[in-house]
């Protein structure tokens, strides 16, 4: 067994990943490897989820740096008016810009779950049963069946939204965003490292990458009521109701499984790092999950190599940098290289 197992973990967040990948990119350009080489499993929710995959192909963050730089607005374009209808009728965006972007050769094309070189895992809910999966790779005999699933399919599934984006469909099920169970998928790491990788949590090391903690905090001058006018803050915004509960879940669900995995790797003398800034509140204003502005993009690329340049000069962010995770071992589907002991 390893003396040392380390995690990424991914948070969810919409167009603000754009940070997520620069960060990630730059971590990358310091260590002259694809930054799944340097982690024993990837965990990612929502764009987190699309990241992990993508690092878990070896696909160059550069390069996913780029493709949001100039596909994000393809990504949110929103639907005809007559169509949306402020969203009451289908949801202001449609996926089929995303699928077209993951489907390129670029990215995931026709790629399956089992072609990942990296073990991983990314969280949605099976709305269709009402219960929170989690895809993985087959790092572990019992998961049998995950590796048949495109990865396109998989990412379209931890990232559909509620009041952004329709529901996936896959397999005969409906699939949303699994934000809501696990925007920051930390602790679902390390119930994978010590369940079903059998690893002590004294030597986990793990990094979290964040998307730019922005808590999104109550207007005092709106009523206490808690109706859809106090809720989107505005009588003639109504429609923005469903998205700010929504932001307010994943914010708020972030924040605490982060400091719980946080408090668990602390207390078993593990390791806990963390990457992420918070946006002060000018910032705030030109950045969001469906925001894809050149200011968002310069507040938010700006803000990423801020804090690569900062991780890097630290010890423990270098250390990991270091590491050298070794071959995965596939239990199942077409790259099966593990039998059952």
């Amino acid at each position: 067994m390893t003396e040392r197992f380390q995690i990424l973990s991914l948070s969810g967040g919409g167009f603000r990943g754009l940070y997520t990948a620069q960060v990630l990119a730059d971590l990358e350009e310091k260590s002259g490897l694809p930054i799944a080489k340097h982690f024993d499993l990837l965990a990612g929710t929502s764009i987190g989820g699309i990241l992990a995959l993508a690092a878990a192909c070896e696909i160059p963050m550069a390069l996913i740096v780029d493709l949001f730089c100039k596909h994000g607005h393809e990504i949110f374009q929103k639907r005809p008016f007559w169509q949306n209808i402020y969203g009451l009728r289908k949801s202001p965006y449609s996926s089929d810009g995303l699928r077209k972007l993951l489907s390129s050769d670029h990215l995931f094309g026709k790629r399956l779950l089992s072609d990942a070189k990296h073990p991983v895992i990314v969280p949605s809910i099976n709305y269709t049963k009402g219960i929170p999966v989690v895809f993985k790779t087959p790092h572990h005999d019992t998961i049998e069946r995950d590796h048949v699933f495109s990865l396109v399919d998989v990412a379209l599934a931890t990232s559909a939204a509620p009041a952004y984006f329709p529901r996936h469909v896959m397999d005969s099920q409906q699939y949303v965003d699994g934000g809501l169970c696990a925007n920051n998928p930390a602790l679902l790491g390390l119930h994978e490292a010590d369940y079903y990788f059998n690893i002590p949590l004294d030597q986990i090391w793990m990094l979290s990458v964040g998307t730019l903690s922005s808590q999104r905090t109550v207007n005092a001058k709106t009523s206490r009521d808690g109706g859809a006018i106090d809720w989107a803050e505005s009588n003639i915004k109504i429609q923005e109701f469903p998205k700010n509960i929504i932001d307010l879940t994943l914010s708020s669900q972030q924040q605490m499984m982060q400091k719980m995995a946080e408090h668990r790797l602390q207390k078993m003398k593990g390791r806990f790092i963390r990457i992420d800034e918070t946006l002060t509140a000018k910032s705030v204003e030109h950045v969001g999950l469906d925001q894809v502005t050149p200011w968002a993009i310069e507040t938010l690329i700006g803000n990423a190599r801020y804090s690569s340049k900062v991780a890097i000069g630290q010890p423990d962010v270098r250390e990991l940098l270091h590491h050298t995770a070794p071959s995965p071992k596939w239990y199942n589907g077409p790259n099966k290289n593990a039998s059952v002991e």
